[in-house]
């Protein structure tokens, strides 16, 4: 019986944080150039005049940058790191503009979720938690990408709830781990405290590329549990 053996038709999360953690490791090199792409975005305008614009670069490099990750977690893209980073990003801007708006549909419902109570939040979170892969991996509309992920999501979100939570729980090690050397650089008179910002945003980008990686395996899970007989295809 395997390690991660689950009951027939349920997400078996060990299983999926296996599959990351060694997809993380066969293309280090390409996903760290990824996290600190969104790490550096989020740098700018974090205070004053520039807020609006940093929220909105950080967000729209967010977008290309989990397209990178998802392409290069289901393909060869991104063995070569070196050679293939920028033609990658070029190849992903075409997808962009949905992506962006998947994601931005799926934050606008769950916050409406959480304003009213919690709880309906967590479930639109859950709900949805695979929008924006699947609306790259199978060329999907923003609307059908919320409707894919609910479909896919269904019997298995409990299962889902708890991956959420190993990965807030994961982000809280990440953000203590970075809290320390990032209060002793801001000691240093001078550039200690724009040396922790990097450090912290950094960290935050990374962060965000292995979560990417995870849902890129779950979506991969859920799809194969809910279609094994004639999958859609993959773009």
């Amino acid at each position: 019986m395997s390690e991660f053996a689950v009951a027939p038709g349920k997400l078996n999360v060990g299983a999926v944080f296996s599959q990351a953690f060694a997809t993380l490791q066969s293309k280090l090199l390409f996903f760290v150039f990824a996290g600190l792409m969104v790490g550096l975005a989020s740098l700018v305008g974090t205070n004053g005049p520039l807020v609006l614009i940093g929220i909105l670069l950080t967000l729209g490099v967010g977008a290309v940058a989990q397209i990178l990750t998802v392409r290069a977690t289901t393909g060869p893209l991104g063995v070569d790191a070196g050679t293939e980073f920028v033609p990658a990003v070029q190849a992903a801007l075409p997808k962009f503009v949905p992506v962006f708006l998947t994601a931005l549909f799926v934050q606008v419902l769950v916050s409406v979720g959480m304003f009213f109570l919690i709880v309906p939040g967590v479930f639109l979170a859950v709900m949805l938690l695979v929008s924006t892969i699947a609306c790259i991996l199978e060329d999907r509309s923003p609307v059908e990408a919320l409707k894919r992920s609910r479909e896919l999501t269904r019997g298995n979100r409990w299962r889902l709830l708890g991956l959420v939570l190993i990965l807030f729980i994961l982000a809280m090690g990440v953000v203590l781990l970075v809290a320390i050397p990032t209060a002793a650089a801001g000691i240093v008179p001078g550039i200690g405290a724009l040396v922790g910002r990097v450090v912290a945003s950094a960290a935050e980008g990374l962060l965000g590329v292995f979560v990417a990686i995870v849902l890129t395996h779950t979506f991969l899970e859920l799809r194969r549990l809910h279609e094994a007989s004639a999958p859609a295809p993959l773009i």
